[in-house]
């Protein structure tokens, strides 16, 4: 049986906000159980500020668990020494969203690519220069590029620098922080494709980080959809996109444009997103939810089975069943240009 490469067990990360009268502390990521198979991509979707790159920086051990477990090939990260932590970061990897930012200004894209491997121990200079060459060549760019600063390439160029450099060290899994929103959208289908075919090539893992259901749809083979904080659904990718059972990953799909003229069935919902500082009682979606009655007010959800690869944390689901002649959103034929299987 195959096992998972990474798992998330109840983490959660709460913060402490100091104000003029005391001090008040909220759950980023609160409760949050996730399995991550080798090759596999999952992607994490929902509205800024729902917790989604925080739980990325978990994984990355970029910043402390208040509660949980996350296990890397069966280790647990909070449970190892200095040397093993050290070992298994350079097997968890990240590309940033902003390219412009996540690159040294003051190096050349050879020293960029290169340090990673100085500071793991690549004592051999000539090996480290090897290296650097195959990375700038598998990523699609020339060694015409090694002497060259960030700001000489353009957005795309620069971010395949950066996926060079998170290949650096063979890692199994690459934390996806939106690598693509600063992009134009053909420049973004290109390194679309890039991710796709260094994933079958590599055998990588990838958490996808994004906002855009379109891309996360054709990238994904499971898809998580997060709201303050927690997982309210999560299921295989086609699933999910065709049979949505939770409001509000009904109204996330919602928000794609349609193109479908058929009249969609459409999810209302109210305001936005509550602050975590005053978090809800019940549900933490009922404020929005239409369908909400007594029971989301009062009493949380957890995750439940719904039916093999797809789990909702809802009270009621039957809401989400279509009656005859309205077309769902999400069935809608949504494309991306350029994205190649």
């Amino acid at each position: 049986m195959l096992k998972p490469l990474l798992s998330l067990r109840g983490v959660e990360k709460e913060f402490l906000v100091r104000g003029n009268k005391g001090s008040l502390s909220f759950k980023a990521v609160n409760n949050v159980s996730l399995d991550i198979f080798p090759g596999e991509t999952v992607g994490l979707v929902g509205e800024s500020g729902c917790g989604k790159s925080t739980l990325g920086y978990m994984v990355l051990n970029l910043l402390d668990l208040t509660n949980g477990e996350i296990l890397f090939e069966g280790q647990n990260l909070t449970d190892i020494g200095k040397v093993q932590q050290r070992e298994i970061k350079s097997q968890i990897q990240i590309v940033f969203q902003d390219p412009q930012s996540s690159l040294n200004p003051r190096f050349r894209i050879g020293q960029i690519v290169e340090e990673p491997l100085r500071l793991n121990g690549w004592r051999d200079k000539h090996k480290r220069q090897e290296r650097v060459r195959q990375l700038l060549t598998k990523v699609g760019l020339g060694e015409e590029y090694l002497g060259r600063f960030p700001h000489e390439l353009s957005g795309g160029q620069r971010q395949r620098v950066a996926i060079a450099r998170a290949l650096s060290l063979d890692p199994k899994l690459i934390v996806l922080d939106e690598p693509t929103s600063a992009l134009d959208v053909s420049v973004q289908a290109q390194i679309l494709n890039l991710l796709k075919e260094l994933q079958r090539d590599l055998n990588l893992a990838y958490l996808f980080i994004s906002h855009n259901l379109a891309v996360v749809r054709h990238l994904s083979s499971k898809v998580a959809v997060m709201y303050l904080g927690r997982i309210v659904e999560l299921a295989d990718s086609d699933e999910l996109f065709n049979n949505p059972l939770h409001p509000y990953t009904k109204v996330l799909l919602q928000s794609v444009p349609n193109l479908n003229t058929e009249k969609p069935l459409v999810v209302e919902f109210d305001g936005e997103m509550s602050t975590r500082l005053i978090s809800p009682q019940g549900c933490s979606f009922h404020p929005r939810c239409c369908y909400a009655n007594e029971l989301c007010r009062e009493t949380g959800t957890e995750l439940q089975f719904i039916k093999e690869g797809h789990w909702v944390s809802c009270h009621d689901v039957s809401w989400g069943e279509k009656s005859e002649g309205d077309v769902v959103v999400a069935q809608s034929s949504t494309t991306y240009p350029g994205i190649t299987d």
